[in-house]
């Protein structure tokens, strides 16, 4: 089989000054591999070592913890103070010696109202707006604590680039902190940090503003963002359209598109009392390219009102589906997180024409880490066996 040098995937693209050597990214990914004081371990850096070997442009880190009392799970890595710092620069390190021209970018995040029960620690949102999945109302942040959350994301990006990381990406999808500060469902304040869409993305834009004056201006900070929370009254594709012209005036270096809240997807409808736009089977046993990209429209509406790049993730398996997207335009990049679980070179099979056009990745979402242990592909352990 040829291999696809001429192929739009592998020709290199910009994200503000930094220049990738493809259009392919890996999507964070909690890897819950962390100690459980949040520091750096051998399992971690060896994960990323394999994934900069497989060819990848860019890699983005799973979560890590701002705040110094929040995680979204155990074992989960810290940027929470400056003693961190060594332990994830041996992430970035090891990307860079082992990747040809791979970067890598430290995902910052805080779970807000998604705070792991079992965790001991309250659970604190925009608004006290009761969540289902958890059944439990969180409690609502004073502004001298949201000032502490700003401050805390502008210091991590500030350590992302002391630990050489070529870029952070903030969270603010699927239900975390700040995706909630961005949902109209779960931002009900009337102060200058709810109401209008402008007025809920305000803490996006002072952690921007507060965190670009502590790095180089050129050192990238993207943002992910849902373009449907999938909840009545939450985000729909109209809202997420005028977020995105917001995010991308305040200077984010690039969009990440997806979507979802964790209520959203893991409750039945006879637990909600009312029927979800999007259950787990959506995400779940995706056999044909149409069942890919599936925040491809909302994607396509962002980019048209947008002159950052785009990164679409989203069910994402096939090489001709990502030449597709790319040659239409409806994104600039695409990212993938569970096929590269099971096969972290799959970059590479694709460029070289070894491989399949279709991830080995079944999509049946038992990658996602456990009481047993951390992320990893669950569906090899069982054709082993």
């Amino acid at each position: 089989m040829p291999g696809r040098q001429d192929s739009i995937a592998f020709k290199p693209g910009l994200i503000g000054q930094m220049e990738l050597k493809n259009r392919l990214v890996r999507s964070a990914t909690y890897e819950a591999a962390a100690t459980e004081k949040g520091e750096v371990t051998e399992r971690q850096v060896e994960l990323y070592r394999v994934l900069a070997q497989g060819g990848v442009g860019l890699i983005i880190t799973g979560h890590a913890a701002v705040h110094p009392l929040n995680t979204i799970g155990h074992n989960m890595t810290r940027i929470s103070d400056d003693s961190f710092i060594t332990g994830v620069s041996r992430i970035a390190r090891e990307v860079h010696d082992a990747g040809v021209d791979c970067k890598i970018l430290l995902q910052l995040s805080h779970p807000g109202r998604q705070q792991p029960p079992d965790s001991g620690i309250e659970p604190v949102a925009p608004s006290p707006v009761f969540d289902n999945l958890f059944q439990r109302t969180p409690r609502p942040l004073t502004l001298e604590e949201i000032d502490e959350v700003i401050e805390c994301f502008a210091h991590g990006i500030r350590r992302a680039q002391e630990a050489g990381f070529d870029g952070t990406q903030l969270h603010a999808g699927h239900g975390w902190l700040l995706s909630s500060f961005l949902s109209p469902r779960t931002n009900q304040r009337e102060d200058q940090y709810g109401g209008s869409t402008e007025n809920r993305a305000r803490i996006l834009r002072e952690i921007y503003e507060r965190g670009r004056k502590m790095v180089d201006p050129d050192f990238p900070i993207l943002i992910k963002m849902n373009t449907q929370d999938f909840l009545p009254g939450g985000v729909d594709i109209e809202e997420a359209v005028k977020t995105g012209e917001l995010l991308a005036g305040i200077g984010f270096n690039a969009l990440e598109i997806s979507g979802g809240m964790w209520e959203a997807i893991t409750r039945s409808e006879e637990e909600l009392g009312w029927k979800p736009v999007l259950l787990p089977e959506s995400r779940v046993g995706i056999k044909t390219r149409d069942q890919e990209a599936y925040f491809q429209a909302g994607a396509r509406e962002i980019k048209k009102k947008v002159d950052v790049p785009i990164i679409l993730v989203g069910g994402i398996k096939s090489i001709d589906r990502i030449e597709e997207l790319l040659q239409k335009g409806d994104a600039d990049f695409c990212a993938m997180s569970r096929p590269l679980i099971r096969q972290p070179d799959l970059p590479s099979l694709w460029l070289s024409g070894q491989g399949p056009q279709t991830a080995a990745c079944v999509s049946c979402n038992s990658c996602l880490p456990t009481d047993e242990g951390p992320t990893r592909c669950k569906a090899i352990e069982v054709k082993q066996d």
